[in-house]
């Protein structure tokens, strides 16, 4: 994937990410950010997923919910990297390493939450059924936009 594409990934995940944001009673938000990851994870591969999914949403939580950007780094860049792994593969395990990548986020955020001494235990627990939602959204919002795509793009 050329590197201008990445740029280009990068900012549309911020900018969805940004763009609307639904509040959730445990203080994060609802947003298009992780359809726009699944999607170009399977559009551009691991390394696009991963580059898109870390810095874009990191770069919405510099400005949102600065204390939650290095937690989203990690967390969105694994899943972009995890989702990656299905491109090119049949759906169902495509769909399967979608799943997965969104676990390791809800994973990786009701830890980090749980470790952040403002927030603690009950904000992770509060935050898990969110997240959990955030994700489905995502494999299902982003595998649509991705099949969509497809039915668009050129044939090689």
């Amino acid at each position: 994937m050329k590197w201008y594409y990445n740029v280009a990934f990068i900012v549309l995940v911020m900018v969805s990410t940004l763009l609307i944001r639904v509040p959730v009673p445990a203080g994060g938000y609802f947003n298009l950010g992780d359809a726009l990851i699944v999607f170009i994870a399977l559009v551009g591969g691991s390394a696009s997923g991963a580059l898109a999914g870390g810095l874009g949403s990191a770069l919405a939580d510099l400005i949102g919910f600065p204390i939650f950007a290095p937690i989203t780094l990690i967390a969105k860049s694994l899943l972009g990297f995890v989702a990656g792994l299905g491109k090119g593969r049949n759906v169902f395990l495509s769909i399967a390493l979608l799943l997965f990548g969104e676990l390791i986020m809800v994973a990786i955020y009701f830890c980090g939450t749980w470790l952040l001494p403002s927030l603690g235990k009950a904000a992770a627990v509060a935050d898990l059924v969110p997240n959990l939602i955030q994700g489905l959204s995502g494999v299902l919002g982003g595998r649509l936009l991705f099949a969509a795509w497809q039915s668009i793009a050129p044939r090689k």
